[in-house]
């Protein structure tokens, strides 16, 4: 059994980390494209990603910040919509994830958002890497010519982290592709959703370097020729991915 990879969606960095982690789940997600409920933490994150969109998009001309009030309204709004399809969360009821947002998000705005002017805000692409469709989205580039990217996480990510490497390299590839220029930087701002939330930005302290995308590229390729065999293996038993996975129920290596 072989797949067609241009039947497929464009890759994507949060596709390939998915595949890494784990093939039998990137099965479902992309092949059979079954459809999970979202989880209180990508609700929180996408709420708070609607309302620092809200901000950065009139701070492109108006130079200045919303007031948090007005911030914080976009997030509720989004947050109350989204959360009759999400699904339950064992470590914190709705209104603790609500409430964690609405902390998390007070401190980016007062702490963050005001030393970030931006330059242009949520631009969707596609390129072709090898023959091969990648699609990329950019939250936002500012006037140093950094590309930044917001996230919302209840820990901080490992210092090795693969999942941000990919990301990091990947935003640098998209800002070429869209300007013919080169990023000064790559700035991943997680806030970090503890009792006190704090920001924890990842940078790639310059330009990302072309061994970098060099390696990216090969991932991909292999993520790709993976993908064409139907090379699916339940990776997750071994990354520890099952323990969030929202595909085990169905999953028959989990429930073996």
């Amino acid at each position: 059994m072989t797949f067609d990879v241009t039947d497929q969606q464009p890759f994507s960095a949060s596709s390939i980390n998915t595949f890494l982690r784990c093939g039998k789940q990137w099965e479902y997600a992309y092949v059979y494209e079954f459809k999970r409920p979202p989880s209180l933490r990508a609700v929180i994150g996408l709420s708070a990603h609607a309302a620092e969109e809200t901000n950065y998009q009139q701070k492109i001309d108006s130079k200045n910040d919303l007031p948090l009030d007005d911030v914080l309204d976009v997030f509720s709004t989004a947050f109350d919509a989204q959360l009759p399809e999400a699904e339950n969360d064992s470590e914190e009821t709705p209104g603790q994830a609500k409430d964690s947002g609405i902390k998390t998000l007070s401190v980016y705005h007062n702490d963050v958002a005001p030393g970030i002017q931006p330059l242009w805000v949520e631009r969707e692409g596609l390129m072709v890497v090898n023959d091969i469709p990648y699609g990329y989205s950019i939250d936002l580039v500012d006037d140093r010519e950094r590309v930044r990217d917001y996230k919302y996480t209840r820990r901080r990510p490992a210092k090795d982290s693969r999942d941000y490497r990919l990301n990091m390299i990947g935003y640098a590839m998209a800002y070429r592709n869209e300007t013919g220029s080169t990023e000064s930087d790559v700035v991943l701002d997680y806030m970090v959703r503890t009792k006190e939330p704090y920001h924890w930005p990842v940078a790639s302290a310059g330009p990302v370097p072309d061994h970098a995308i060099a390696s990216f590229t090969g991932i991909l390729e292999t993520v790709s020729r993976a993908v064409q065999e139907a090379m699916f293996l339940p990776t997750g038993l071994q990354s520890h991915a099952c323990g969030w996975c929202g595909y085990r129920d169905i999953c028959p290596d989990y429930n073996a």
